[in-house]
């Protein structure tokens, strides 16, 4: 007896023939690759129908198969962040931003600009400053907007700092960077901007080295501003973040920003930038050193008891947050743990504060509240000591019934200092029952006026 065939569906049987067609396509295609033969019009003709085609329908900005660059769309993969600015080309090249991305700005030639141009840069390869900056300023103000503008006010820049200018490097930074925003020396840029901070604010917190010491003739050559060397300084650093937010030095300007407030005094402003590294910069090589100072910043603005105690709280949830970042690294986490008996120290001085305050103005059962909560959550300070001591005194002391305070009102309901409610005006006789009722709304025992009329 036969055996009965497996039962397949049309849709199956369809799905196979596609596959062995598919398969036999393939098959004859790599054939003909391996043959000499495959350059001939039929062969080029068989590719053309395998490859995607263009609809010129579509929207504009499409690039075409055959017009794509080798290893486009790979780079693109690999660095999503690139930008223009990591380019590596020795000429200068002005960029636009269009719908398509960064663009070169296209210019006819100018024989006169390039010749000037190269006139200039052969003099400060030579070591001629003074003369070439006078050229470089002439061309970049001539030829502003163009190639030409943008390369010399670079070399003008790099010309200052070369010559310990840094004043005047800073500037001519500045202004390459604002004139040209798609500038290809955006990393260059940044990192003569960092360096140019770290010397005014050494110079400023006394820690220079005594061969990058400046003094206040350095103002009149162009080496230090005139005023406040640290405030520009700082101005530098931030546009480090700003001009390369996800670069190498992005997370070393906020770090130098946050310890220079540390030194200077300013915890809470170092505490925020601490904390902006941390959220910004997770991965940062510097992660666990802002944690700490973070926890230190906070801990060293919180002023005391009669004050403000958020430093406190964001402490503690940094001390968490640390732990559990770094949970490998034990050596620290003994500190840390004593830091957390610190700020729970701080915690219970802070009710003991509060429940003393209201035992001093009358309010005996708020003190007990807050003296109690001392006691309850933390029994091992010395302040749950003086507490049960506080409390024996209280329970002595009689309890009086207090108003609650005009700023604990609920908004809408009756105001507890009105002197009255709706039921002190009673039914009135002889006509003066209506006025009688008004008053007890208006003023409580103003009410038995109506009834006696």
């Amino acid at each position: 007896m036969a055996k009965a065939k497996p039962y397949s569906s049309p849709a199956r049987s369809r799905r196979r023939r596609h596959a062995q067609r598919a398969f036999v396509a393939t098959a004859a295609l790599t054939s003909c690759l391996a043959l000499s033969g495959c350059q001939s019009t039929m062969g080029k003709s068989l590719l053309a129908r395998i490859s995607p085609r263009y609809d010129e329908s579509l929207a504009t900005g499409m690039v075409r198969p055959e017009d794509a660059t080798p290893g486009r769309y790979l780079t693109r993969y690999l660095n999503p962040m690139t930008t223009p600015h990591a380019s590596a080309a020795k000429e200068s090249k002005s960029l636009t931003l269009s719908n398509e991305g960064w663009k070169p700005v296209k210019v006819d030639p100018d024989p006169k600009a390039d010749a000037a141009l190269e006139a200039a840069v052969a003099l400060y390869r030579q070591g001629k400053y003074s003369e070439a900056d006078p050229q470089f300023v002439k061309i970049a103000k001539a030829q502003k907007g163009k190639p030409w503008g943008e390369r010399a006010q670079f070399l003008l820049a790099e010309s200052y700092f070369e010559q310990k200018k840094w004043n005047y490097a800073n500037d001519a930074y500045e202004k390459l960077i604002k004139d040209y925003p798609g500038t290809e020396h955006v990393d260059r840029i940044v990192s003569r901007e960092f360096a140019i901070a770290q010397k005014w604010l050494a110079n400023s917190e006394g820690t220079a080295k005594p061969e990058d010491k400046l003094t206040w003739t350095d103002a009149f050559t162009g080496g230090v501003p005139l005023v406040d060397s640290s405030g520009y300084a700082i101005t530098a650093l931030e546009h480090v973040r700003l001009h390369d937010p996800t670069g190498p030095l992005s997370d070393d300007a906020v770090l130098r920003l946050a310890d220079h407030y540390h030194t200077s005094g300013d915890y809470e402003t170092a505490a925020t930038y601490y904390d902006q590294l941390v959220s910004d910069h997770p991965k940062s090589e510097h992660l666990q050193k802002a944690q700490l100072a973070s926890i230190d910043s906070k801990l060293k603005a919180y002023s005391g008891p009669e004050y403000d105690g958020q430093g406190l709280d964001g402490a503690k949830d940094m001390i968490k947050q640390t732990m559990a970042t770094f949970p490998e690294r034990q050596t620290g986490s003994d500190k840390l743990y004593h830091t957390l008996d610190v700020i729970n120290d701080q915690y219970a001085e802070r009710a003991y504060t509060t429940g003393m305050w209201y035992k001093k103005t009358g309010k005996i059962i708020s003190a007990e509240y807050y003296l109690g909560m001392v006691s309850a959550k933390w029994p091992k300070t010395e302040w749950a000591k003086k507490s049960k001591t506080e409390l024996g005194l209280l329970a002595k002391l009689p309890r009086k019934e207090s108003m609650p305070s005009k700023i604990m009102t609920t908004p809408g309901s009756s105001d507890p200092f009105s002197g009255g409610g709706g039921s002190g005006g009673g039914l009135g006789t002889n006509g003066g029952g209506t006025q009688g009722g008004m008053g007890g709304n208006m003023m409580g025992g103003m009410g038995g006026m109506g009834g006696a009329g």
